[in-house]
């Protein structure tokens, strides 16, 4: 989106552009899916209620009423004999339980906490006889307490309706502008790069560059939530093909190799070798095969994403079988390849009744799925499929009437057994990066989610963006510190360069230069007090323009001049930092900068017309020949900015 327009004036600026009105759903108090999900863990939860009554009920001995008690509420068992602190000790130990069952997925966990609970109420009872009231009064409290959270839930859904009848009003007075494919005969825009630009490409190139086997420069704390190696790696990669994308095109080389490595060291068994343990005490399973469920979208998702960015700026070489294995050990291995990746997403979720599927076992994250949606995406676009087509109504079901509030509020995760969510993990950020991973795909609901975060909670004070002072909002999410909101400010880059918001991302990325402290390195930059996913994020931000994640995923906004077109296929890193390399399909400009003081180096070109004679300037030598294969090595003086174009003589 541009700003968002009044209703009925003219919006396009590409063919294929137009403008829509996206009101907020009628959303019922629980999606139908997630009403049939609650309605079934209530029953379920009925039958153990009852049999956890029955004992008291009949008379039973202590013993037998106090394991029945603790299985109708846990830590019940203790309130028989009035062991106040025995009872609240494992009401805390199972609301940790399932703390760490949201955290890392271990199913089995809160049963056994719930069990064991029981257990040991019945072996320490002291009652020698059960009063008539306490074999009543232990039940009562669990349904009166679901009663009370009923109602608060609909309490709080009538006032939200409230709120969405206001909001819709003037959704109905406002037009979000739909693009439509970039014009592929110019080419989409590609801007020349800053010095300070190529400092902060710098610090991503240097790590994505070292050996395979290494990851230096990673933060290492644990493969199961948000700091995990396969995000950091994702954030690396996609923001890698973002400057590929919108500054570089014409060049493959280091930047090429780079999205390469990052690709594949998410094959390294200590970026997925959690899947072992994720998966054995979450789906109860001892498959180490990363593939062979539709619960590991955390992993498939996000590889794909970058594999989908690949294919269209780069090659087909992932497509090939065996391209991508997951290696265990020397003797258990599971080939893969982009095809099988972007099929199990889309099979898990043609299965899904949600139609979104779960990261962790269990848990469905809207911004996970969206990476599903854009690894689909990227395969479509590069290979002809039509994967997210075949889903996108029922996608768009689901997002619209099981994980939106009437308010408008993305809901961020659910629980795909018991369809409870939270509000904690619908913060601001959660927001931000939900709008600029749906955008490629459903640009009327990110422009629309954009809308009411800058209608209700993202403001400029002073040129200044501010945010709602929650804890959520000042997490940094790579390396779980709690301190600025700089992630969250990154996100608004991201997001409102995505959209079209100029002043907001143009005012985010002016704080985080005047606020973050930096640190420098051999020519690069880096903020210093930020995670390195941070950091990857904001180059994905700082490379990002209007419509270029929708342009790229959503139309495989990728001119046929820019796929056969002389390139840039080699250069010396860090000597040669390209700033600018494009091609009109005969001719090739760059420009250059040195990167490690002034150098004359040695370019090679590639996609020539083998034999054919080609006029350079800007370079050492006039005039090239391109050899049987179609290449040519330029010589180039760089002591400063400098501007190279070879054509056809």
């Amino acid at each position: 989106m541009s700003a968002p327009i009044p209703a009925g004036e003219p919006a396009a600026t590409r063919d294929g552009d137009r403008a829509v009105t996206v009101l907020l759903p009628d959303v019922p108090a629980f999606g139908p899916v997630t009403a049939r999900r609650m309605r079934r863990a209530l029953a379920a939860y009925a039958v153990v209620w009852l049999a956890g009554s029955l004992p008291g009920w009949l008379g039973a001995g202590p013993a037998a009423v106090a394991f029945g008690h603790g299985l109708a509420l846990p830590g019940g068992g203790f309130l028989l004999d009035g062991s106040f602190a025995a009872a609240a000790l494992t009401a805390v130990a199972f609301v940790l339980s399932l703390a760490l069952w949201w955290y890392a997925g271990p199913v089995v966990l809160p049963p056994l906490v719930w069990v064991a609970g029981a257990a040991v109420a019945a072996l320490t009872v002291s009652s020698r006889e059960v009063a008539g009231a306490a074999a009543y009064l232990v039940p009562a409290l669990p349904v009166a307490a679901l009663a009370l959270s009923l109602a608060a839930h609909l309490v709080r859904h009538r006032g939200r309706h409230r709120r969405r009848s206001v909001l819709n009003a003037e959704l109905a007075r406002t037009s979000f502008v739909v693009s439509g494919p970039p014009d592929l005969e110019s080419g989409p825009p590609v801007r020349e790069s800053s010095p300070e630009d190529l400092a902060h490409l710098r610090y991503a190139l240097d790590v994505a560059l070292q050996p395979l086997d290494r990851f230096d420069g990673f933060i290492v704390l644990e493969q199961y939530r948000e700091g995990a190696l396969r995000y950091q790696l994702t954030s690396l990669g996609t923001g890698l093909a973002m400057s590929q994308y919108t500054r570089t095109p014409a060049f493959s080389g280091y930047l090429a190799e780079a999205q390469r490595n990052a690709i594949e060291k998410m094959l390294d068994r200590r970026v997925w070798g959690y899947w072992r343990t994720e998966n054995l005490w979450g789906n109860l399973s001892t498959t180490r095969d990363p593939l062979a469920t539709d619960e590991n979208i955390m992993l498939t998702g996000w590889h794909g994403t970058m594999l989908g960015f690949y294919a269209l700026l780069n090659d087909l070489r992932y497509a090939e079988p065996g391209a991508l294995t997951y290696r265990w050990s020397a003797d258990e291995a599971y080939p893969y390849d982009h095809h099988a990746v972007a099929r199990q997403i889309h099979d898990g979720m043609r299965r899904s009744d949600y139609a979104l599927i779960p990261c962790e076992p269990n848990w469905v994250y809207t911004v996970c799925n969206a990476f599903g949606i854009n690894a689909m995406l990227g395969h479509d676009r590069a290979h002809g499929t039509d994967h997210v087509e075949d889903l996108r109504e029922r996608l768009r079901h689901s997002y619209e009437h099981e994980f939106l509030r009437p308010d408008g509020r993305i809901v961020g995760v659910r629980a795909r057994h018991l369809g409870l969510s939270w509000n904690f993990w619908s913060g601001t950020a959660v927001q931000l990066n939900t709008v600029y991973w749906m955008h490629a795909a459903f640009p009327d609901l990110a422009q629309r989610a954009w809308w009411l975060l800058r209608r209700n909670e993202l403001t400029l004070r002073d040129g200044v963006p501010a945010l709602p002072p929650r804890a959520s909002n000042r997490v940094d999410v790579g390396s779980y510190r709690l301190g600025r909101d700089t992630f969250a400010q990154v996100a608004i880059t991201m997001a409102a360069r995505e959209i079209g918001d100029g002043e907001m991302a143009d005012a985010a990325a002016a704080l985080l230069a005047e606020r973050e402290p930096v640190e420098e390195r051999s020519g690069s930059r880096r903020f210093a007090d930020a995670s390195p996913m941070v950091n990857f994020y904001a180059v994905l931000g700082r490379f990002g323009r209007q419509h270029a994640l929708r342009d790229l995923l959503g139309h495989g906004g990728v001119p046929q001049a820019w796929r056969t077109g002389p390139r840039l296929a080699e250069a010396a890193y860090p000597d040669v930092l390209v700033a600018r390399a494009v091609t009109d399909g005969r001719a090739l400009d760059l420009v250059l900068r040195p990167g490690a003081g002034p150098v004359r180096t040695a370019l090679a070109v590639d996609r020539l017309v083998p034999g054919s004679a080609y006029r350079v300037a800007g370079a050492c030598a006039d005039e090239v020949i391109a050899d049987a294969r179609g290449r040519a090595v330029v010589e180039v003086d760089l002591d400063g900015r400098r501007e190279l174009r070879l054509y056809p003589s």
